[in-house]
């Protein structure tokens, strides 16, 4: 039984080994970039910029005499939830542009609205207050598709455009 054992040559730092310095070299660079960039996803999920929790998952609208916190990020398909509260003494009343109902589905209204009309191109919700404000509302949302949500919330006849972005 005859075997060919080839001996590598003995490279400057003393080690037996035949082997490829350059390709090596090129897959540790690879990997160290990999790193680097599986280290900034993390820190962009702990931070909320992929939706469900962090700093800066969420967003809060000042819209006439009202607040209205609501996702920055959210995930397609997953349950949210936007909270309006009013200021004013005048009876609320929230209207949502249609684009909100082309992205969003609604789970459930807190309080359920005394009033749902539907008005152009969008839909109006009175509710009945009683007592000195502030009055809280909160809307259950869930994302239908991803991508960027655009839509219009109105509150005492002041709108201003929201932005959601919603993940798969």
């Amino acid at each position: 039984m005859s075997e060919d054992i080839t001996i590598p040559p003995m490279r400057e730092d003393g080690l037996q080994l035949d082997e490829h310095r350059r390709m090596q070299r090129v897959f540790w660079t690879v990997q160290r970039i990999s790193w680097v960039i599986f280290g900034i996803v993390c820190l962009v999920a702990v931070l909320g910029f992929t939706g469900s929790g962090g700093v800066f998952q969420k967003q809060t609208v000042q819209v006439g005499d009202a607040e209205v916190e609501l996702p920055r990020v959210a995930r397609w398909e997953g349950s949210d939830t936007m909270t309006v509260r009013f200021a004013a003494e005048a009876s609320p009343e929230l209207v949502l542009s249609q684009p909100f109902f082309e992205r969003f589905s609604m789970e459930r209204i807190q309080p359920e609205p005394q009033e749902a009309v539907l008005a152009p191109a969008a839909q109006r919700l009175r509710f009945h207050a009683e007592g000195a404000p502030p009055y809280q509302l909160s809307v259950g949302i869930r994302p239908m598709h991803f991508g960027w949500a655009h839509f219009d919330v109105t509150i005492g006849g002041e709108t201003r455009m929201v932005n959601v972005l919603v993940l798969p």
